[in-house]
């Protein structure tokens, strides 16, 4: 019996085999000397006028010295006042300007507002005040501020300005808190206390 033998290599016939061939593609790593000679190629020494002391006391006074990155020129990033009176790139820069702030005219009328403002009422009387606060006192787990605020047409927070619940409704509240919070787990109850440290560096300007 005959043995054949191939006609091609055998390196020809490794996508017979991906996995084989997977694991011996050479990956490509960055080594400490390329990082070195890369680091070494961006130490570009800066412009001599970047200087002060390049720079002589009579030239200080009588120029300013703008030294923009290598860019291509554009009206948006060179000033006004660093181009030609007959670069055209002056109008480009006028345009811009009047298509980015197009309320700046006179004559131009503004958007109208998102949200109308709400006018203030100082409709309620002594003698509704006075009803408010006992209503409160009496029964405050009926009469919430939202009930209050319904039943006399004014907001929640001149409830709470003319106002208080009794210690009794204080107590349930911080109750009620409290088996809300002793639900919280590690992540939330460190969350919140981060908040309060963050309230306090705030006051503190920190």
């Amino acid at each position: 019996m005959s043995l054949a033998v191939p006609k091609r290599p055998v390196t020809n016939l490794l996508f017979l085999y991906p996995s084989f061939a997977h694991c011996n593609v050479p990956a490509v790593r960055r080594h400490e000397s390329s990082a070195r000679r890369t680091t070494k190629r961006l130490r570009v020494k800066p412009d001599p006028s970047s200087f002060a002391s390049a720079v002589t006391a009579d030239q200080l006074q009588q120029h300013v010295v703008f030294n923009p990155p290598s860019s291509s020129p554009s009206p948006y990033q060179t000033p006004a006042v660093f181009l030609p009176p007959s670069d055209p790139r002056r109008s480009l820069l006028a345009q811009a300007h009047d298509h980015a702030n197009p309320y700046t005219q006179p004559n131009k009328r503004l958007p109208p507002p998102i949200e109308k403002s709400a006018e203030k009422r100082y409709h309620l009387k002594e003698e509704e005040i006075a009803e408010i606060r006992r209503l409160r006192q009496e029964d405050p787990f009926t009469w919430s501020r939202k009930k209050l605020a319904q039943k006399f047409d004014c907001s929640e927070f001149f409830v709470a300005m003319i106002c208080e619940a009794s210690p009794e409704r204080k107590a349930q509240q911080q109750r009620a808190l409290d088996e809300i919070k002793a639900r919280w787990g590690n992540r939330r109850r460190h969350a919140r206390e981060d908040r309060q440290k963050r309230r306090v560096l705030w006051g503190r300007d920190e």
